[in-house]
């Protein structure tokens, strides 16, 4: 399945910017229905969550950012959503991943959700949750701004650039490629 495109994680990457500049839109008002009637984010839209995290949609109704700070505080999951995320683009061995935590209120929802390497979703990713929860038991407040990176037309992110700020601290930037392990092998 897109055998040597999958390994251009740099090059040939479209920017993860919607094509315009998006409509801020009420929480809610973000879905819409695609052609075969399911459930689907607006293209171009900026919506916010009831938790306070702020995402952004391309022209493709992508989530090309999300940012907001954590608090540590139990939401929803949707395991329909989870199970469907990415449709036709998903691969075998992914999962819905959440862009932002259910255990930072983040939503269980398709406006919170991309097809993630299941590996990546239990390693790397899940060990900086993990830290910011820690930094967030210690009573530091901890920011993070979130950007899938999108090859062609594809649903599915090919890569995560994450920046993150604990306290006082300053801003750290991590990014993972969306395989087994999140990291690129060059």
């Amino acid at each position: 399945m897109g055998g040597s495109n999958r390994n251009k994680t740099t090059q040939g990457t479209e920017k993860a910017t919607p094509s315009k500049p998006p409509t801020k839109v009420n929480y809610g008002d973000h879905y819409t229905r695609d052609e075969k009637r399911r459930k689907v984010l607006k293209p171009n839209v900026e919506y916010t969550t009831p938790s306070g995290h702020t995402y952004k949609t391309d022209d493709k109704g992508r989530i090309v950012s999300c940012e907001g700070k954590l608090n540590l505080e139990q939401g929803k999951r949707n395991t329909h959503a989870q199970k469907v995320v990415g449709r036709e683009d998903r691969l075998p061995d992914d999962e819905g991943g959440h862009l932002i935590a259910t255990i930072f209120k983040g939503s269980g929802g398709l406006d919170n959700l991309v097809p993630m390497n299941g590996n990546l979703n239990k390693g790397e990713w899940k060990k900086l949750e993990n830290m910011w929860a820690k930094a967030l038991e210690q009573k530091k407040s901890v920011e993070v701004k979130i950007k899938p990176k999108y090859l062609d037309g594809s649903q599915r992110p090919d890569s995560f650039e994450i920046k993150y700020k604990i306290g006082k601290g300053r801003w750290v930037k991590v990014d993972f490629e969306n395989v087994s392990g999140g990291k690129s092998g060059g």
